[in-house]
């Protein structure tokens, strides 16, 4: 086995102890699992790397991308020759560490109810990692992301065609590319929500146009002179009121008639209560927001416009909305990439026809083994 910069040196260390011994031709048999459960994700990709890394036998048996698992429960089940499989072990559980992006991207779909979700996290983390962090959002539910990269990597691995991606059995869904108006671009058009919209509607007419309404500070005044401007054609807004300051309109502590409004239609009034505590009011893209602009749209006869809100989009806020059901058509998050740690560890050695338990002491009583699908066979 060669020698691999991008593995623990120790790993490199022990491949070279057994070249050339018959330790290096020994079966092994490691099991790989998480303490905290959730959906896995980068397995397919581990198990295509393992199967090139390796010329000897290898069985290996594992789950598929966006299938969940239970903590402590092994999601790969790998059996082949300790000198081909020793020093792999660093990259494929990097591989698997996406499975946190991916699980925390699930729980803010599932926070949001139907409501698309965004994976807008690229500007956050170091660009090597944008296609891998889009292909978590993709597993984890997200209905698309904000780079080209991170779109044509998804697609290139899951797509079926029409925008459409597979993850595993789940049913096909969207996946698309979004890239609405920045802040930037406000500013070098005078600070003007509305003459940095036409430039850009005059540059991509074929794409649905969403507003950034939050720039001048007027969020509602904006949302009336878009439709005023473009009419139809205005195909949403977008909120992303930052923390220092309260929306247009907005109030720093909480309406008592709104509070009642919305307790008065919640599925659960205590979640609501709660969500109106902590996001209810003040500054940033509150709930009170979302229901002033939704106002102020439907007022202005833009009832067909959507409601696009980013900022702050969490699990927790997202399902805070939800709650009060908060009017939005689209959830917009960079707050979501998380990193799950795996382990892989031998549990039995092969001797003669035989498996014998060999792991550290306690550590087979720690892992489940579930019945997990043959992905690769090779005697």
């Amino acid at each position: 086995m060669p020698q691999l910069p991008i593995s623990d040196e120790y790993f490199n260390r022990s491949a070279a102890v057994v070249a050339d011994t018959a330790f290096y031709n020994r079966r092994v048999r490691y099991c790989v699992f998480a303490r905290h459960g959730g959906v896995v994700c980068g397995i397919d990709r581990a198990v295509n790397w393992i199967d090139q890394q390796c010329l000897g036998p290898l069985h290996l048996r594992a789950r598929h991308d966006g299938e969940r698992f239970a903590p402590r429960e092994a999601v790969m089940v790998i059996e082949g020759l300790y000198g081909e499989l020793v020093n792999l072990e660093t990259t494929y559980l990097g591989m698997l560490a996406f499975s946190g992006a991916a699980t925390h991207m699930a729980r803010i779909v599932s926070a949001a109810g139907g409501v698309p979700v965004i994976d807008m996290a690229a500007r956050h983390y170091p660009y090597e990692i944008i296609e891998q962090t889009a292909y978590a959002a993709a597993v984890g539910g997200a209905a698309g992301t904000s780079t080209r990269a991170g779109y044509r990597y998804v697609h290139r691995w899951l797509g079926i065609g029409e925008e459409r991606i597979r993850v595993n059995d789940h049913p096909p869904a969207a996946y698309k590319l979004y890239g609405s108006i920045p802040h930037c671009l406000n500013a070098v058009y005078e600070g003007s929500s509305v003459a940095a919209a036409k430039a850009y509607h005059a540059k991509f007419p074929d794409i649905p146009l969403t507003v950034l309404i939050d720039f001048e500070g007027r969020e509602q005044d904006v949302c009336r002179e878009a439709y005023a401007t473009f009419g139809d054609k205005l195909h949403a807004v977008r909120l992303d009121t930052h923390g220092g300051r309260v929306h247009q309109g907005g109030s720093a502590k909480a309406v008592p008639a709104l509070v009642e409004r919305i307790l008065a239609s919640a599925p659960d009034q205590n979640r609501a209560r709660a969500a109106l505590d902590n996001y209810g009011f003040g500054p940033g893209v509150t709930i009170e927001a979302a229901f002033n602009i939704r106002q102020a749209l439907d007022d202005c006869g833009a009832k067909n416009t959507q409601l696009l809100l980013t900022s702050g989009f969490d699990e927790r806020k997202t399902a805070a909305f939800r709650a009060c059901e908060a009017p939005m058509d689209g959830v917009g998050t960079g707050s979501w990439v998380d990193f799950l740690v795996f382990t892989s560890d031998i549990t039995h050695v092969r001797d003669g026809h035989e498996w014998q338990p060999r792991s550290k002491a306690d550590r087979a009583h720690e892992i489940s083994i579930p019945d997990l699908p043959v992905r690769i066979q090779r005697d």
